[in-house]
């Protein structure tokens, strides 16, 4: 924390119009209570990237795309992605997140499945970004992340098994953005 803090009093967030770029890795924590036993703390880990267009200091839009990992089944969330920073020409500037979207199962790997469904990826994260040098700067952030999923086994036309996962998770990450 010491050796960011002495980075960040080099400049200024970038807030310019134009092209942004912010990128996070970090983890996801939750509860699961597989058939009603007793709630198991889970960790996983996500990352995203967002490249937008930057209209104010206050709002930048574009896409999000990211990888999270539930359950050993990795998710491809696709998003719809809004960011923007409270204060102006701040070396340290409180911003938000929103991501929108779907989680794709194209990397879901279990093989037991005969179908998996994406469904509902909503992301919002509030955070700190500290300005380095050049224009970029180094974030934190902390959000709430739901994803919802559906999958299933069909025995024959008549019989089968289903399953409808809502993930509720909190989100701590870190990255860079310019």
């Amino acid at each position: 924390m010491m050796l960011c803090l002495s980075v960040c009093g080099y400049g200024q967030v970038n807030q310019q119009r134009g092209y942004t770029n912010d990128t996070q890795m970090g983890v996801l924590l939750g509860q699961v209570s597989p058939n009603n036993s007793s709630p198991m703390s889970k960790t996983s880990f996500t990352a995203s990237t967002f490249n937008g267009y930057r209209l104010t200091h206050a709002l930048a839009a574009g896409l999000t795309v990211g990888l999270d990992s539930y359950k050993g089944n990795l998710i491809l969330p696709i998003s719809l992605g809004f960011r923007g920073d409270w204060l102006k020409n701040k070396k340290v500037t409180p911003y938000y997140s929103l991501d929108v979207g779907k989680g794709m199962t194209w990397l879901a790997k279990d093989t037991n499945l005969d179908y998996k469904k994406s469904g509902l990826h909503l992301n919002p994260a509030l955070g700190l970004r500290f300005a380095t040098h050049n224009g970029t700067a180094i974030t934190w952030s902390v959000g709430y992340k739901r994803q919802i999923l559906s999958s299933g086994q069909e025995f024959n036309e008549q019989e089968g098994v289903y399953y409808d996962y809502a993930y509720n998770r909190i989100s701590i990450r870190m990255g860079i953005s310019f």
